[in-house]
């Protein structure tokens, strides 16, 4: 896939990670790729990142590329406010989901640009395509003059599932819950919030449900009574005859 921006008619062209390892084996230049590393503070570094957190990311990524005929190996350390793809909701998503397979992603390909400039081209991955940054645009005077809306409060004084479901799609339109402490903190309040909600209104129903009055004797519906024939009524009809004829054989009379 290509796309042609409006300024130049620079070509670029979408691959995914895989197409890119394929064009670079197979130039026969490429002799390994180092293990992705990650890192919080940019000093300890570990192949297996742990969050301490909901919502936490490394920092920091490292990769090491080597190419054939070149004694010092490529190696490229990337920031992840710089490249996370803040501008599409999709990839920010996937990216927020599983940090060390996006961003570890970008590190070889950042990589592998880097030491085989000359066969890559233009070549970007599908995430960078969809832009590493929100448009930023000059706010207007009136915009500049708002005052910021206090986001946290207005989760805080939501009271029913419908207020919190409009609020947060309104924050991820607006971006808020941005990839940092105070926007993990701001979703960590929205959801528990939501949970707050959803736990006093199952004590609500149930403190209802006990303190109901019981029915009265009216109103409590019963089964109507069926008469039923007495067990006599079962019996054969007998006339006089066949009951003398019943005592003779027994010896009476």
């Amino acid at each position: 896939m290509s796309t042609e921006t409006a300024e130049t008619t620079t070509i670029v062209e979408v691959k995914t990670i895989a197409e890119v390892e394929r064009i670079v084996h197979g130039s026969g230049l490429w002799d390994g790729t180092g293990e992705v590393e990650f890192s919080d503070d940019g000093a300890s570094w570990t192949a297996a990142w742990v969050p301490e957190s909901d919502g936490a990311h490394p920092q920091f990524a490292r990769v090491s590329v080597y190419r054939k005929g070149v004694r010092i190996p490529t190696t490229i350390t990337i920031r992840w406010d710089e490249q996370f793809p803040a501008a599409s909701e999709e990839w920010a998503g996937k990216w927020l989901r599983s940090p060390m397979r996006h961003f570890g992603r970008t590190a070889r390909m950042n990589g592998f640009r880097q030491t085989f400039r000359e066969i890559l081209g233009n070549i970007v991955i599908e995430d960078e395509a969809d832009g590493r940054a929100p448009e930023k645009n000059a706010p207007t005077p009136a915009a500049a003059d708002a005052p910021a809306r206090d986001w946290e409060a207005d989760f805080l004084g939501a009271t029913t599932i419908d207020e919190i479901d409009a609020l947060e799609a309104e924050a991820r339109g607006a971006r808020i819950f941005t990839p940092n402490p105070a926007g993990t903190a701001l979703h960590r309040i929205a959801r528990n919030q939501r949970k707050a909600i959803v736990e006093a209104a199952w004590a609500g129903d149930h403190a209802l449900a006990a303190t109901e009055p019981a029915p009265s004797a009216e109103e409590t519906i019963t089964a109507p009574a069926i008469d039923r024939p007495a067990p006599r009524d079962y019996l054969p009809p007998q006339n006089r005859a066949d009951r003398r004829a019943s005592r003779r054989k027994k010896g009476r009379r």
